[in-house]
């Protein structure tokens, strides 16, 4: 028998099939045909509500609100139109009519799930006293709700850190309460809880910002290939908001001496930082990084130029001008650089970059003890401070105060035993003891932790060459060279090893890379005389006897002005 379709049931049961294949439009005229159908009946007001589902769907907010409110005009008490139209304000951000509606549905449906839409509009309004209040009343009866519990968490909440382990108990998969956990740690300086935190989440997922946080702790605690690694894989995953990684990531090549990549990381992050706001604070302390990496490549007019950009306001300013009496130092105004650099720690003495550079000064200047002095107040004040630790220890071995250094070594490798410089520390302490085993077995540990520092593998080399072990020498030699061609003393002691093996035509060729690389050094020369000696090569005697001629000649002309 054909079915009749000029009743309520068979224009229903077609809207749903249409529905069902998306075909939204075409569903909704099948409901317009039910309601006027003569056995509709009572079921008018789920028709029209089904109608503004349609629209809903079809993005047609204004006619779903015309359809919701007509339900709402017969029944009041409509709780799946009362939620729609929440939702629906809620989508066009007119967050205070949503309002108006979850606490009405609330009032009259207390439900986890009304709370819960109660809760998002409390959040987007910034109602943040509202929200911890209304938290307080439902504790007891919102039952454990973790989604209600991180939008508390998202506000000052006075027992935040707890509620966040609280949410991850009841669902260890809400990874963003996780994150927002490690974040609080890190800023509380657990880090050891927040590695764990942002390590379990990148198992789970590739996050930028645990990657990110994850990169900072591991440059407090000195591990910069690991930290570079981080924020690279930091920026893969979020190029939208890579500035802060750029400029991290910057610094930690900064940290290991790679300017030219710092350079480049740099200038990234400040073109973001440029685009997305027109002026930030960051600014500054982004020229002033720049500043520094042309000091280090002895590019004062850049340098200058980029320290005179910094505003007088910033507070890196007087950081700026510290880096200036550095410029000064390395031109060679050395007595007016630390007089600038004294007045400056006179007036103010917690600034990190004053105890480096007056250090610097200090230990260039040979004044062992007061650099000591300086490094060790700088400990008091920053006592997690990983370059401290090292600088101390440097200049207490160049005084030759071994034991106190070795005091300082145990300590900071007690509170950093994954870091590669308290293992080079203790290293050269051995070295300077001539306790080379030991000294190995340091630097040992210390490739292991960082097997992409050249300076590791140069100073292994340069310990075996003084044991007389010249073949293994040249293997850590040539490691140290493939990782950084572009350092004179690794092709001299390369040559040193070659010497050592009787094998002078090699010898000769390292050296002369050494010499080319840093002409003025006359320890290089003189070495290469010994070579062009013991190849008999009277034409190079002659050349090498004249260069170093000529360089003592003007050492002893430079003491004398």
């Amino acid at each position: 028998m054909k079915e009749e379709t000029n009743n309520a049931i068979y224009y229903i049961r077609k809207s749903f099939e249409l529905k069902n294949l998306k075909l939204y439009k075409e569903a909704v005229e099948m409901l317009y045909k039910a309601l006027s159908c003569d056995d509709i009946g009572d079921k008018n007001v789920e028709i029209i509500a089904q109608i503004g589902d349609l629209y809903m769907l079809l993005k047609n907010y204004d006619r779903a609100i015309e359809q919701y409110e007509k339900v709402l005009d017969n029944d009041d008490l409509h709780m799946h139109s009362l939620r729609q139209l929440c939702e629906i304000y809620f989508i066009l951000q007119k967050y205070t009519k949503a309002l108006d509606i979850a606490k009405n549905l609330c009032s009259k449906f207390p439900s986890e799930d009304n709370y819960m839409n109660y809760f998002k509009v409390l959040f987007k309004l910034n109602l943040f006293d509202e929200i911890k209040i209304l938290y307080e009343d439902l504790k007891d009866k919102v039952l454990e709700n973790d989604e209600i519990m991180y939008i508390v968490s998202k506000t000052d909440y006075a027992e935040r850190f707890e509620l966040l382990e609280k949410i991850i108990a009841i669902n260890p998969e809400r990874l963003e309460a996780m994150v927002d956990l490690g974040v609080l740690c890190f800023e509380k300086e657990d880090f050891k809880y927040a590695k764990k935190l942002f390590e379990t989440v990148i198992a789970a997922e590739d996050s930028s910002v645990s990657y990110y946080y994850l990169g900072l702790i591991y440059s407090r605690k000195g591990e910069y290939t690991n930290a570079i690694d981080c924020f690279l894989k930091a920026i893969r995953y979020d190029k939208t908001n890579a500035n802060n990684y750029y400029f991290e990531l910057a610094k930690a090549y900064c940290d290991i001496n790679w300017l030219n990549e710092a350079q480049i990381a740099l200038l990234r992050s400040l073109s973001i930082l440029s685009a997305t706001t027109p002026y930030d604070d960051s600014v500054d302390e982004h020229y002033f990084l720049l500043a520094w990496i042309y000091s280090k490549k002895n590019d004062v007019k850049n340098a200058l130029l980029n320290l005179d950009m910094i505003d007088k306001t910033s507070l890196v300013y007087n950081k700026a001008q510290i880096l200036k009496n550095v410029l000064k130092f390395n031109e060679g105004n050395i007595i007016e650089a630390k007089q600038g650099l004294e007045k400056l720690y006179e007036a103010n003495k917690d600034n990190s970059m004053l105890y480096s550079t007056l250090g610097m000064i200090y230990k260039e200047l040979k004044f062992y003890k007061k650099g000591a002095e300086i490094y060790k107040e700088a400990l008091q004040v920053f006592p997690e401070s990983v370059n401290y630790f090292s600088e101390l220890i440097d200049i207490l071995i160049d005084n030759k105060e071994y034991d106190e250094a070795r005091k300082y070594a145990n300590v900071f490798l007690e509170k950093y035993s994954e870091c590669p410089s308290a293992h080079n520390s203790l290293a050269r302490i051995y070295y300077r003891e001539e306790k080379y085993t030991e000294a190995l077995l340091e630097l040992q540990k210390l490739t292991e932790l960082d097997k992409n520092n050249a300076e590791a593998y140069y100073f292994t080399g340069l310990v075996l060459n003084d044991m007389i072990k010249p073949f293994e020498a040249i293997k850590y030699l040539t490691t140290a060279l493939n990782l950084n061609p572009t350092k004179a003393k690794y092709y001299a002691q390369a040559a040193r090893a070659h010497v050592l093996m009787e094998q002078y035509s090699d010898a000769r060729l390292f050296i002369k890379e050494a010499i080319e690389l840093a002409p003025g050094e006359i320890l290089y020369k003189k070495q290469a005389l010994c070579i062009a000696n013991a190849l008999g090569n009277k034409d190079e005697e002659i050349f090498y006897e004249n260069i170093v001629k000529n360089s003592e000649d003007l050492i002893k002309f430079k003491r004398q002005i």
